[in-house]
């Protein structure tokens, strides 16, 4: 039985608040580094907010050194700027977030396409599970659950591309944090495009045909790609909110 995917695994863990475990090789850094980390990718720290080490650190009940060594890795990631006042979530341009999308459409369409021949009976059952029921089901879900069953749809994909490289380069791809929660900001419309665009692939994955399997990833990004570049300059309109 394939266990479906969407609902409880969706959901990251959180750092806050958590020791490291006596023995478990997690050093304080390390957990600043995953809290921060996962707090700029779900927006929770936004483009352009500050980030006061003292601050970080309270929240953390840590010093200020290991939340030090934790921005310097994040800054290395292209995740954290420093300036002069400090410590500061990055925001990436227009050229840069479309280059973002470019390296996701070759990276997805080579990996969806690898997945149609090389995926396991079992992992295509578990692919395929993830938008078994109509789209309007999906539809009607919040848009951040929406955005994280994305991110895990495609995540199992590359997983089954049975190519380490080129899931690692993914994951270094979609850590820039841009296309996170996409799918919180998406019209009814957009997201509707955004499921059929996952079912288009699942039929094609199933098919194990890798040339259509191959067009349909690359479609879908340019799909999302479309729609995010309409949300962000919605949200950068005069009066409103920085991108998540």
């Amino acid at each position: 039985m394939v266990e479906r995917p969407g609902r409880a695994g969706t959901r990251e863990t959180s750092t806050r608040g958590r020791r490291p475990r006596a023995g478990s090789g997690e050093s304080l850094s390390d957990r600043a580094y995953e809290h921060m980390r996962a707090a700029i990718l779900q927006g929770v720290y936004r483009p352009n907010q500050r980030l006061p080490e003292d601050e970080v650190a309270s929240e953390l009940n840590a010093s200020r050194t290991p939340v030090r060594a934790a921005l310097m890795r994040l800054v290395d990631q292209g995740l954290v700027v420093r300036e002069r006042q400090g410590w500061v979530v990055r925001e990436h341009t227009p050229d840069e977030i479309r280059e973002i999308y470019e390296v996701r459409c070759a990276l997805e369409a080579m990996a969806t396409g690898l997945a149609a021949v090389r995926a396991s009976e079992e992992q295509l059952a578990v692919i395929s599970a993830f938008y078994e029921d109509p789209v309007e089901e999906y539809v009607a879900r919040p848009g951040a659950e929406l955005g994280l069953l994305n991110r895990e749809f495609h995540q199992t994909i590359v997983r089954a591309s049975a190519n380490q490289r080129l899931f690692d380069e993914w994951l270094r791809n979609r850590d820039f944090g841009i296309t996170y929660n996409m799918a919180a900001l998406f019209t009814r419309d957009e997201a509707v495009i955004c499921v059929e665009g996952h079912k288009k692939i699942i039929a094609a994955l199933l098919d194990r045909d890798r040339e259509q399997a191959e067009r349909q990833a690359r479609l879908h990004v340019e799909d999302v790609q479309a729609a995010a570049s309409r949300r962000m300059d919605a949200v950068r309109a005069p009066g409103n909110l920085h991108l998540s």
